[in-house]
């Protein structure tokens, strides 16, 4: 027995509104499988951070740092954490 032919046999025991449950769920799941695929809003979303990196480049905002590596480690430098014995 085919996939088509196991819903068909199950939606004949429903009733007729639950019947336009169905075709009303089927239609909803074909409206979701149209919209943009993931790789296009991906592409999308890669070309706004693009965008963005480079106007936060423009601004320059890290010119004021002569030493990166040095910077670097200063940031990650491990802190206590609240509430932990050191």
């Amino acid at each position: 027995m085919t996939l088509v032919e196991q819903i068909q046999k199950h939606l004949l025991k429903l009733s007729p509104d639950k019947q336009r449950a169905v075709l009303d769920f089927i239609a909803s799941l074909q409206s979701h499988s149209l919209k943009l695929p993931v790789s296009t809003m991906d592409v999308k979303r890669g070309k706004r951070i693009k965008e963005l990196l480079t106007r936060l480049a423009a601004m320059n905002i890290f010119s004021d740092i002569v030493d990166p590596v040095d910077w670097q480690r200063k940031i990650r430098r491990d802190r206590p954490l609240p509430g932990r014995v050191a």
